[in-house]
């Protein structure tokens, strides 16, 4: 139990913008997530928010409540497009500790086991149930919160600069707000906070302002040049494909007052997850081995950034 306990405690340990341990290997085929140059599923029948706009559908109805709970005060302010899209930037801010996701299979426990939520869905899980999360988590809950505030908005799987200077895996959204796309990265935001203020560095930028320490699309293809084949240029420019945003969004909001969360105790998470997880099996008995879509999309395309 000691060795079980100290195994989960490593999992909050930062390191960096990356992808969690490799999955297990598959044991069924996972659902997947539409491409990033897709749009999203066209709104259903679902409560509308206060501008008329509906909440844009989910696969996994247990995923889909935990935005809903975030989304559901953010909403009922009333406030205008682009401060709804603010509240929802601060929460994550406010409330997702940047460390490895956990509990990426707690869906397992709240539904169906054996039907895996797609990619983008399964990465929000971490940081809207947990409060704990990477990059790739951040920009997957940014994503389907604002897609459950009836909001278009994307995943964009790419690069980031290190601290040490160098490219990293990462990803962030990209929203659509009156007919136009705008990046959101809440979790560089979050690294750059000073004295306890949001300068708001991230929120609703221009492509030109994300050049200059992000890399996707055609930037991301002339990154790595010769190192990939042209097949995986194709897939660059089709499947990571993003919106163009050639605008920043005005005003910049003022900066703001924001609380950054603490270090999440891992053996309280630990106990939350045990619980979920017993309380499903005494009822219904293990489920079967499942694969879970986690991957970043970027692994599945591209080589190690060239150094």
């Amino acid at each position: 139990m000691k060795q079980f306990a100290a195994l989960f405690l490593s999992l909050l340990l930062l390191a960096g913008c990356g992808a969690p341990a490799k999955p297990p290997p598959p044991a069924s085929a996972a659902a997947s997530e539409p491409a990033a140059s897709e749009a999203p599923p066209r709104a259903e029948s679902v409560a509308p928010a206060p501008s008329g706009r509906a909440a844009l559908p989910l696969k996994n109805a247990w995923i889909a409540s935990l935005a809903d709970g975030i989304a559901a005060p953010i909403l009922a302010r009333e406030l205008p497009p682009a401060e709804e899209i603010r509240a929802a930037y601060l929460w994550l801010i406010e409330n997702v500790y940047f460390a490895d996701p956990v509990g990426l299979d707690a869906w397992r426990y709240h539904g169906d086991p054996d039907a895996p939520p797609p990619y983008l869905e399964n990465r929000a899980l971490s940081p809207l149930r947990f409060g704990v999360g990477s990059c790739e988590d951040f920009a997957a809950a940014m994503t389907v919160l604002l897609r459950r505030m009836g909001y278009n908005a994307q995943y964009v799987s790419g690069l980031t600069i290190s601290v040490e200077g160098e490219f990293v895996d990462h990803a962030w959204t990209v929203v659509q707000l009156d007919g136009k796309w705008y990046h959101l990265d809440p979790q560089l935001e979050q690294n750059v906070v000073k004295s306890g203020r949001v300068s708001f560095r991230y929120f609703l930028r221009d492509d030109r302002t994300m050049l200059a320490d992000h890399r996707w699309g055609e930037s991301l293809a002339a990154y790595y040049g010769g190192a990939i084949t042209p097949g995986q240029r194709e897939t660059i420019l089709t499947e990571l494909a993003v919106p163009a945003c050639p605008e920043a969004y005005a005003p910049t909001p003022a900066p703001a007052e924001v609380s950054l969360p603490g270090r999440p105790d891992p053996y309280a998470l630990r106990e939350t997850l045990d619980a979920e997880r017993e309380a499903w099996l005494s009822e219904h008995g293990p489920p079967g081995p499942v694969a879970l879509d986690v991957t970043p999309p970027i692994y599945a395309v591209m080589p190690e950034p060239p150094k």
